[in-house]
């Protein structure tokens, strides 16, 4: 399986969408939980629908739509019930959703079967901003998210040394036959976003503008550093 880069958007998403895909990047992934667009104006389904539409008529790569969860580093703060129907709300005009394995199983469960009901692929998500899990753990952090439903299963944990980062690695590797995204945040493991995916994760993500998630590079960075280990074409 080819790996994807994914240009994660918080801002200036239709502007920073077009520079993704000028960069060389696979698909897109709007953050709701972070735009403030149009600015100062509090988010609703009409307005998301219509900067959605706006992104499919600037851009001709898939688009995934996330609205995060506060404790898995997101920045919504209203009720899971508004959280989901936002997400919900532009399943049409997206190629793919994600959605948190910790998120209350009623409205994970409603994004799943949605998603599925429209063709859409579902990434199920995993965020530990604060360790590693030993492998045991994680292993059956992948085995939930697949039971749950997902396409993709992705695991972002934070290593404390390059021990932790090789655990990461290792896990990539045992599950290289599945369509799995492991990716390890920060300082120890900004290299793991390089090197995962020659270990099997099909999904690595990068910023324009803003990083999303610590330790992120480019998507320009990114797209050089694959090409030049071939994980990607030319």
């Amino acid at each position: 399986m080819m790996t994807e880069i994914v240009a994660a958007i918080a801002a200036d998403p239709v502007r920073n969408a077009i520079r993704a895909a000028s960069d060389g990047a696979d698909m897109i992934e709007i953050r709701i939980d972070l735009l403030n667009y149009p600015p100062n104006v509090p988010h609703s389904p009409e307005s998301l629908c219509l900067l959605f539409e706006e992104l499919n008529r600037a851009v001709r790569i898939p688009i995934i739509a996330t609205n995060r969860m506060s404790t898995e580093g997101g920045g919504f703060t209203g009720s899971e019930e508004e959280r989901i129907g936002l997400l919900l709300s532009v399943l049409k005009m997206v190629d793919a959703v994600d959605i948190e394995l910790r998120a209350e199983p009623e409205y994970r469960d409603m994004v799943v079967q949605s998603a599925k009901a429209a063709g859409k692929r579902v990434i199920i998500s995993y965020h530990d901003f604060s360790e590693t899990p030993d492998i045991a753990e994680m292993q059956q952090i992948l085995s939930d998210c697949f039971d749950a439903g997902a396409d993709i299963a992705k695991l972002a944990a934070t290593p404390h040394s390059y021990d932790d980062a090789l655990r990461l690695l290792k896990l990539t590797l045992e599950n290289r036959s599945k369509p799995v995204c492991i990716i390890g945040m920060g300082e120890y493991g900004a290299h793991t976003r390089v090197i995962a995916p020659l270990y099997g994760s099909v999904i690595a993500y990068a910023s324009i503008g803003d990083a999303t998630a610590p330790g992120q590079f480019s998507v320009s960075e990114l797209v050089g550093m694959l090409r030049m280990f071939s994980v990607r074409g030319t």
